[in-house]
């Protein structure tokens, strides 16, 4: 198989990224193969908190360090597997979430994003020669930030998360063009979130509205996921993937999941 670099994306704030990006990864290592999951959301920092309970010691080096030079790839990255209990390996990359690093991050110059989206290709390249990684999974800051565009432009499949909101709609129709398209990367739409009341009542009406938002957003849909009120309502660090197996958003997850496999295999 080849290894594949996944970004997790979205045009604002609030449409469940992390959520998804962090239960992508312990699914798909669930299932056997290796995975990398790298916090590139800088300004508003959170693996650390989602994977805290995993961690089982303080953590020593940040992705920070390895981007400002300060350190390996085999230094930052910490193997959560065991905790877990996966059948692949989990190796998460944390961001500082301190005020003063992301307050150092925000005063980063052009020529150091340069600089980062290099050591962002370095790593990748270690993770899947070296480490035997199948599958890295960036969760990147929301909007057009030098951060995201860094994850994008080192992805090979970019999933953009959207709500039907209004303004989300319209941020992601925008960054399609504006970003995907002018940089010619391949992306695929999840819409999360939807909202209770107007909650599919079958597949038919689900593929009709995917078919409708396919032909406004001008990219695949992967997938529709209803709004849960207790997901939304549960800890930052409880990884409903394992806690919740057969929850059906896990369900709707685990079929995402399968077709960004196939996708990438095309």
């Amino acid at each position: 198989m080849t290894s594949k670099a996944i970004s997790i994306h979205s045009s604002r704030g609030g449409t469940g990224k992390t959520v998804i990006a962090a239960n992508l990864a312990i699914m798909l290592a669930k299932k056997g193969f290796n995975i990398a999951i790298l916090d590139l959301d800088f300004r508003a920092p959170s693996l650390a908190t989602v994977f805290s309970e995993g961690l089982g010691a303080p953590v020593e080096f940040w992705l920070n360090d390895f981007l400002n030079g300060k350190c390996t790839p085999e230094q930052f990255l910490i193997d959560v597997s065991e905790k877990y209990d996966l059948n692949g390996k989990l190796l998460v990359g944390l961001a500082d979430p301190s005020i003063e690093a992301v307050r150092s991050i925000m005063q980063k110059s052009q020529a150091w994003e340069v600089t980062a989206v290099k050591k962002l290709f370095l790593l990748l390249s270690t993770l899947f020669n070296d480490m035997n990684v199948n599958f890295c999974i960036s969760d990147t800051s929301p909007g057009i930030q030098y951060s995201s565009i860094n994850a994008i432009a080192s992805s090979d499949l970019s999933m953009i998360i959207t709500t039907l909101d209004t303004l989300d709609l319209k941020g992601t129709e925008d960054m399609l063009v504006d970003l995907y398209d002018a940089l010619d990367k391949k992306a695929v739409v999840l819409v999360n979130k939807f909202s209770p009341e107007m909650r599919l009542n079958s597949d038919e009406n689900s593929q009709r509205l995917a078919y409708k938002l396919k032909r406004v957003l001008k990219h695949p849909i992967v997938g529709i996921i209803p709004c849960y009120c207790d997901v939304l309502q549960t800890e930052r660090t409880e990884l409903i993937a394992l806690t919740k197996p057969h929850h059906p958003f896990v369900k709707n997850l685990e079929q995402i999941a399968q077709k960004l496999v196939e996708t990438l295999q095309e």
